[in-house]
């Protein structure tokens, strides 16, 4: 027997259009991908329904984002193997990753020397700074 479905009735409200896109941690990820899987024996808490249909257009923008961003990339990555000078090649690489990150303070400088000190097989260790 089919159900009869008014369509100007219907079963939850429409998320309005100005509802704020929020960003998405991996387990929010997670629960929509069980929530919209085929996979009903394994479906997340109910409670995780709400905002269902946000999230979900959350998680299609950034996708969307990461999209023309690896194509962003690669665009340039493409560019960066056929540049012929060094200039041109920092050019490319500027655009495409933005500006290099602020300097970092002496005890971060520290602490990476600290961790990219490598034991060598007799015993010693290695530091890339000597």
């Amino acid at each position: 027997m089919d159900m009869q479905v008014n369509p100007l009735r219907g079963s939850c409200a429409p998320v309005p259009e100005h509802a704020p896109l929020v960003p998405l941690n991996d387990t929010r990820i997670d629960q929509l991908m069980r929530w919209h899987g085929t996979d009903e024996t394994n479906l997340p808490p109910a409670d995780t329904l709400k905002h269902l249909s946000r999230d979900t257009l959350a998680a299609l923008h950034e996708l969307r984002d990461a999209r023309a961003t690896i194509a962003a990339l690669r665009t340039a990555m493409g560019r960066a193997f056929w540049a012929t000078d060094f200039r041109g090649l920092h050019a490319i690489l500027l655009q495409a990753l933005g500006p290099p990150p602020p300097h970092q303070d002496e005890d971060d400088l520290a602490a990476c020397s600290v961790a990219a000190q490598v034991p060598q097989a007799d015993g010693r260790t290695f530091h890339p700074e000597s």
